[in-house]
Formats: C-alpha cells, structure tokens, sequence
C-alpha cells in the first residue's frame, strides 16, 4: 500500500461531485484564458483564479459532508517539507554546475537569472506557490485524487495507483484550454508530447502526496518546478524534455519516498493523517 497509515476521508457523494466539479473548473477556465489569452494573466485575475479553486474546492467538499480544515496539513510538517524540497533543488544544481562544467550542450557556466535577481525570483515563487499550486494541488491532489482513491478502492495499492494515474490525466487535460486559446497551437505531435510531460508530472505529484498526504509538500514542488532555482544557465534541447521530466519526476518521488521511510512519522514527520488533528467531518 502507498499509503497505509494516513488512511482516506469519508467522502458522502457519488462519482457526479468530481465530475461536476472537474467540468467546472475548465468551464471557467477557458473562459478566462479566452479573456486574456496573454502567455501569463494579469496578477489581479490570477489571484481570482486562485480564489476560485479554493471556493470550489471546499465546496465541493461541502458536498461530500467534508471539511477543507482538517485536510490541510498542520504548521509542523513545514520544516521537513522545505528541507525536502531543499534538498531537491541543492542535489539538483550540483548536476547542473557539474554539467555546466563539463561543457554539456544547454548548461553554461555563468549564472542564472535566478541567482542574479534573487528577490525578483521570490517574488515570482511565492505568487506561483499563493495562487497557482496551492489552490491547483487543493483541488486535484487534496479533493480529486483522494476522492478518486476513494472511488477505485480505496486506500489499497490498486485504488491509490489509479487515482493517482486518473489525476494525472485529468492535470494534464487540465491546460489545454491555454494551450488551445492562448497560445494558439493546433493538435499535433508537440501536443501529445505536452501532454504526456504534464501527464508525468501529475503522477509525480500524486505519487508525493499519496506518500504523505501533505499539501503543502506538493504545492512547494509544483511552485518550484514553475521556476525552478537553478544557479546556472540552463537551456535544454526541446527534444530532451520529456526525458529531462522523467528523471526530474523519478528523483522528486524517490526523494519524498526515502525522507519519509528515514522520518518515520515521530520527530519532523513529513506523512501525516487528518485524524490525528480532528474529524474529518463538519466545520
């Protein structure tokens, strides 16, 4: 079982919730990438975007006779879940220098945008984590996932594989109204290999929350991967993307997978249950 001790919420609705809900969600955003189809909305309709997902969210959730309080993780696995994205991104421009240095085509020696203009890039990092990951990783990893789990089996091998593997799908479909609308890309061959990069990383983030349950691990990962803290100059060859994606995704799982099979759930737990705060059920 990926998930034996955390154990899944009572959820009291049927398969039409999510679907519902899930519709709703890229109604309302093709409507707004339709309204502004620029590469990144304006910073007012982006927090409203966020805001919608949180609101859609916990009701849903209503729905399922849920509350959205006692799903979020509590203020004590921020410090294991930080040291775990640390030390994914420290390991991660390690190879990257070392690549750089060894004068590997798409890695320079000289440093990013990132390291020159470090308030400009926390700026943008906490915007992404605020009202892009968080709300985005409420919705498809604390809600959809688990209801999906939930739905296939519940908290078994089997039903946590494919909830994760469902949701992934779904994340992945979940762009193509920016991809169609504001891009303006047609279908095609870049399309299926969008597809499947977006389609690997909801495994890989469904994987870290199926490991942990915690929110916020998996939001710090989404909001990193958006503007990843590389020190050096980084340019990947488009045709090494998706293989990039795969070891990217395969050492943030097996990261998460050994930091919660060294911390155990005593001392600095990054894995915890909803039941051990309060029920689940109610306000």
């Amino acid at each position: 079982m990926l998930r034996p001790p955390l154990g899944l919420p009572e959820f009291d609705g049927g398969p039409l919730v999510p679907v519902a809900t899930y519709l709703l969600t890229i109604a309302v955003l093709s409507g707004l990438v339709a309204l502004s189809p620029g590469a990144s909305p304006p910073p007012l309709l982006g927090m409203a975007w966020g805001g919608f997902l949180v609101v859609l969210t916990a009701a849903a959730l209503r729905v399922e006779a849920l509350s959205l309080r006692p799903l979020l993780p509590p203020r004590r696995t921020l410090g294991p879940v930080f040291g775990v994205v640390a030390a994914f991104w420290a390991l991660y421009n390690l190879v990257a220098a070392a690549l750089a240095l060894g004068g590997v085509s798409g890695f320079e020696a000289t440093l990013s945008r990132t390291a020159t203009r470090p308030l400009l890039y926390l700026a943008a990092l906490l915007s992404s984590l605020l009202f892009t990951a968080i709300p985005e990783e409420l919705l498809f990893r604390t809600y959809l996932q688990q209801k999906c789990t939930s739905l296939a089996g519940g908290a078994t091998r089997r039903g946590a594989l494919l909830g994760i593997g469902l949701v992934a799908v779904l994340f992945a479909l979940f762009h193509l109204p920016r991809w169609f609308l504001a891009s303006g890309h047609g279908v095609g061959t870049p399309l299926a290999g969008r597809l499947l990069g977006l389609a690997l990383v909801g495994v890989a983030y469904g994987s870290v929350y199926a490991l942990t349950g915690n929110l916020w691990l998996v939001a710090v990962f989404h909001a990193s991967m958006n503007y990843p803290p590389l020190a050096v100059t980084t340019s990947v060859p488009s045709e090494l993307h998706l293989a990039v994606g795969v070891v990217e995704c395969a050492a943030m799982v097996s990261l998460v997978y050994l930091a919660v099979r060294l911390s155990g759930r005593d001392g600095h737990p990054l894995a915890w249950s909803p039941r051990e705060t309060s029920p689940s059920t109610g306000d």
